[in-house]
């Protein structure tokens, strides 16, 4: 009786080994993902530790959605006024974050509290007040240039829109 169970046993081993090694689909297709989180986990990585942008290029970011904003706060189109405000603000905080070498960088704050404005004037859906929100935003912008030595980098309000292909009035559904 002792070897009938001990060779069931070594029998149910060998089939349990043998199990083992055989892979179900559901475990291939799981392996096969975390191959591919992992490369484009790889591909991130590599992307942020090659790809920085100069402090030249954010500037430009935030001077394109400087005049998109003008448009849109004196078109009334109030939700993409907000949303470029937005955008000025997350482009700001990533020069601070990325261009820690940069000794201009310490006065980007400055902007802070004039987005702060030109948002309430924005969220009171009022052109008068956006306008000189906007125009004091304007002026910070050039102070801040000033300050750091680019007095010869002049923002101005905007006669056209940075972008023709975008319409800046609120649609019909808004």
């Amino acid at each position: 009786m002792y070897r009938k169970s001990a060779c069931v046993g070594i029998i149910l081993l060998g089939w349990v080994m043998a199990m083992s090694r055989c892979t179900h689909p559901e475990q291939t297709q799981l392996q096969a993902l975390r191959q591919q989180v992992q490369k484009l986990q790889d591909t991130l990585a590599f992307i942020r530790a090659h790809y920085k942008p100069g402090l030249g290029e954010l500037m430009t970011t935030i001077q394109y959605n400087h005049g998109k904003l003008w448009f849109a706060g004196i078109k009334h189109n109030w939700p993409l006024a907000s949303f470029e405000i937005g955008e000025i603000r997350e482009t700001a905080q990533t020069a601070q974050e990325i261009e820690t070498d940069r000794p201009e960088v310490k006065d980007i704050p400055m902007l802070y509290p004039a987005l702060d404005s030109v948002q309430a004037a924005v969220q009171a859906q009022d052109e008068a007040r956006f306008k000189k929100a906007f125009s004091f935003l304007t002026t910070t912008c050039n102070n801040c240039h000033k300050a750091n030595h680019f007095a010869f980098n002049i923002i101005a309000i905007p006669t056209a829109p940075p972008a023709t292909n975008q319409q800046y009035g609120p649609s019909s559904s808004q």
